[in-house]
């Protein structure tokens, strides 16, 4: 009997096709495995995080689903950087200059002259760094939990000590492709349940890289310093961080787009730190907006996901509306109280309860990273009034919004 995983990508992939074809270009005396897929009028590169593999990411149900909504609005590039994936390996760690000329080379064979730069973790430090060295060929700039550096300082608090980076080395060393060993679960705690994925996620792992080219890709990662840089890029740049990212603190987001001059920070509620797990439909909002001017429509998008994962893409794009929970049962295609059978059985809650906790946790997100009135957030949240969520709020963090906000600022000041 197939997993709940394997058969959502056999619907998956029976319904939206087969994989883009593979290409290869030269940058130097390396191949670079790249891929365009899309007929949109904007040129969209994907700088994948640490390693990737372009041809399993088409096998990966929540990936794929992810890359198959960029391109309904842009024209897609994705590439696997040297010494991962389908590209050739090195024997000496790559430079961000390189990594740089990769990208280069990418865009020529693609015959991209300009495009938006989209990096995720480590692949934003070279984005950003493309971005700013590169400004005649970059349109925009769109980060997801990315970092300034991997290096502790006073300056830059957030970044991992020595030992901690030593004992990361060592995970990798001796347990590399195995995601109880990895800790992926820190990676994505919302699919910690999940042991499919989880085992299919590792063993995109280990055909994206093998246990030395990860080693070597993170010990460049912990030299890598972009703060120098972050002044001197003018290009449009849009910095999405989740609140709770365990792997890159939100904090890290926030400085980042401190020091780019007229970027966009937009926090978004959650903690994991894969952009294509959790609430994918905020990501994909915000990215469509800041290139398109237009916001995605929401409940318009039809998914072929099991009932757990279209139940929560439905909520996921409708709570911050003050809707009904008849209204989500129409949304999600079936009846009041079939909707609420299948909710009880997939998340073990009510509708009620958990769209309290998530419009919460995004009230909480925009105390902090807006100046928008208690009012505001409210409505912005999904409240009908003004008094329910502050005694909503209270209830749940024991402090009313604004004293709640006040006193967090005490606590990083």
């Amino acid at each position: 009997m197939k997993s709940n995983t394997l058969q959502h990508h056999l619907r998956y992939k029976s319904k939206e096709g087969m994989k883009p074809i593979t290409k290869y270009t030269k940058s130097g005396t390396i191949n670079i495995a790249y891929q365009v897929v899309g007929e949109g009028s904007i040129d969209l590169i994907y700088v994948p995080g640490w390693v990737s593999n372009i041809d399993m990411m088409w096998e990966d149900p929540k990936i794929s689903e992810f890359l198959y909504r960029l391109i309904k609005f842009t024209r897609l590039i994705l590439f696997d950087k040297r010494g991962t994936g389908l590209s050739d390996r090195v024997g000496a760690l790559s430079t961000l200059e390189e990594r740089m000329d990769d990208i280069r080379c990418v865009m020529k064979a693609a015959n991209s002259q300009k495009a938006v730069l989209f990096g995720h973790s480590e692949g934003g430090t070279v984005a950003s760094l493309f971005a700013a060295t590169y400004p005649d060929n970059t349109i925009a700039l769109i980060t997801f939990g990315i970092f300034a550096k991997r290096k502790y300082s006073k300056d830059y608090p957030w970044a991992p000590k020595p030992e901690a980076r030593d004992m990361f080395y060592k995970l990798i060393e001796e347990g590399w492709g195995d995601g109880e060993r990895m800790d992926l679960h820190s990676l994505m705690p919302s699919m910690s349940h999940d042991i499919d994925y989880i085992d299919f996620f590792s063993n995109y792992l280990r055909s994206a890289a093998s246990p030395g080219a990860a080693l070597a890709l993170a010990k460049m990662n912990t030299e890598a310093d972009i703060t120098n840089i972050l002044e001197s890029i003018k290009v449009p740049s849009l910095i999405l961080h989740r609140t709770n990212d365990l792997d890159c603190k939100v904090e890290e987001g926030k400085y980042i787009a401190r020091h780019i001059p007229n970027s966009k920070f937009v926090e978004l509620p959650g903690n994991d730190h894969l952009f294509w797990i959790g609430d994918t439909f905020s990501v994909l909002s915000e990215i469509e907006e800041f290139i398109t001017g237009k916001k995605s429509i929401q409940g318009t998008y039809k998914s072929s996901a099991g009932i757990k994962e279209k139940i929560e893409e439905v909520l996921s794009a409708n709570f911050k509306n003050a809707l009904k929970i008849e209204d989500f049962a129409k949304l999600y295609g079936k009846s009041l109280s079939a909707f609420k059978r299948d909710f009880k059985s997939s998340f073990d809650t009510t509708p009620s309860d958990w769209l309290m906790n998530k419009r919460l946790e995004y009230s909480k997100a925009l105390l902090f990273s807006t100046d928008l009135q208690v009012n505001e957030i409210a409505y912005e949240s999904g409240f009908k009034n003004n008094s329910h969520f502050i005694r909503s709020f209270n209830k749940k963090y024991k402090l009313p919004p604004l004293q709640f906000k006040i006193q967090h600022q005490k606590s990083i000041t």
